[in-house]
């Protein structure tokens, strides 16, 4: 008996695109990479840990990895060791969380194959591994997270099946009814502060801030100058040197609540708490173009928010955030502090998110992703 997968290479309860689209698939089988690879028992170590390692080796040659993170010859092998895996598996839809995990090479021939493509892999001058693309131009479909990166990759890649369909609103992420402001406020003792947060990461390759969160840090450094009661939240998983360093200039000013589960209680409760959600950006195509998560988290929480200027931010925002050019250190400050003293603004805001909100509820796209895969097998 064949069968419809969806295969991720991330833990569906965190990453939960593999849920949505069950949603709208209801017959869909989820499968993560992991458990594929442990039906080989004790050599799973092989593709699980050797390959990363291989491909740590040709970062030293390369430095233009697959979606996977993989480069030449340690993508070979994963796909390799993920067909043998397959052995005895029939499939015959596969809705894969980004290309590695879609080559025709594991699937076969025969299997309708359509990418869901989270992270559109690019390196700084916007090139995509040649593997990807093959895997990309073999799919029967691709389904883009980001109206942006859907008009740049498709026409870079001369792609002739895709939509946009973003991730959306999770019903399970809704501040408002499951936050709980008052009790993070105590908690964390902010009294009547207006509270800026960022959620999200810190991420920096080569000493290079891809997020915008250095400048984010600095800009609250200086308008915190000229705001007696602005506290700055930051839930983040990891912190490198250099942005300790900058949270402990703060002297007091900033929170950091760590990882979280992403439908927390507590996490919850630090969205509605927010009276501004900040947004920075950078200029690195992964960040310049993507519809990121966060963006609709934020939405959903109804609080005002503060972005940079993207086309993937102005693509899911819309008119539901103020607006700053990327970039610009000071413009960043400046609204921050029209933002701090500006209540009306604030609600006004965070009124314009909430409804903007109501758009990409999983219930609003869970069928326009049911029919384009529908459209997809039809041929």
């Amino acid at each position: 008996m064949t069968q419809s997968v969806f295969v991720t290479g991330f833990d569906p309860l965190a990453y939960r695109r593999p849920l949505f689209a069950k949603k709208a698939i209801p017959g869909l089988k989820i499968i993560s990479y992991k458990y594929l690879i442990n039906r080989f028992g004790k050599l799973s170590y092989i593709p699980l840990k050797m390959v990363p390692r291989i491909a740590k080796v040709e970062s030293l040659f390369t430095k233009l990895s697959t979606s996977g993170g993989d480069r030449y010859v340690s993508a070979l092998l994963r796909e390799f060791f993920s067909r043998v895996a397959l052995t005895g598996m029939k499939v015959d839809l596969v809705i894969a969380l980004n290309p590695y995990l879609a080559s025709r090479r594991v699937w076969g021939d025969n299997a309708t194959i359509i990418v869901d493509w989270m992270d559109v892999w690019m390196d700084p001058q916007g090139s995509i591994h040649p593997l990807d693309v093959r895997i990309l131009r073999e799919a029967n479909g691709i389904i883009f997270w980001s109206r942006a990166l859907m008009e740049v990759a498709a026409r870079k890649l001369g792609l002739q099946r895709f939509t946009y369909i973003p991730y959306g609103v999770d019903p399970l992420f809704n501040p408002p009814r499951f936050g709980d402001a008052r009790f993070f406020r105590e908690r964390y003792r902010l009294g009547d502060s207006i509270v800026f947060m960022y959620s999200g990461g810190i991420w920096k390759v080569n000493g290079v801030d891809l997020q915008g969160t250095d400048r984010m840090l600095a800009a609250f450094a200086s308008a915190a100058r000229r705001l007696r009661n602005a506290v700055l939240v930051l839930q983040v998983p990891r912190m490198d040197n250099a942005t300790l360093r900058a949270v402990k200039a703060l002297r007091g000013r900033v929170r950091v609540l760590g990882s979280l589960p992403y439908a927390s209680f507590l996490r919850q409760s630090a969205f509605a708490a927010a009276d501004v959600l900040l947004a920075p950006n950078s200029r690195h195509p992964m960040v310049f173009y993507a519809e990121r998560v966060k963006m609709f988290q934020y939405m959903a929480a109804g609080r005002a928010i503060l972005a940079e200027r993207t086309p993937g931010a102005t693509s899911a925002l819309g008119d539901a955030a103020m607006y700053v050019e990327l970039g610009s250190t000071e413009s960043l400050a400046e609204a921050i502090v029209e933002l701090a003293e500006d209540k009306e603004l604030r609600e006004e805001l965070g009124a314009k998110a909430r409804e903007r909100a109501r758009l990409f509820t999983w219930t609003k796209l869970a069928p326009r992703y049911a029919e384009f895969v529908r459209s997809i097998r039809e041929g």
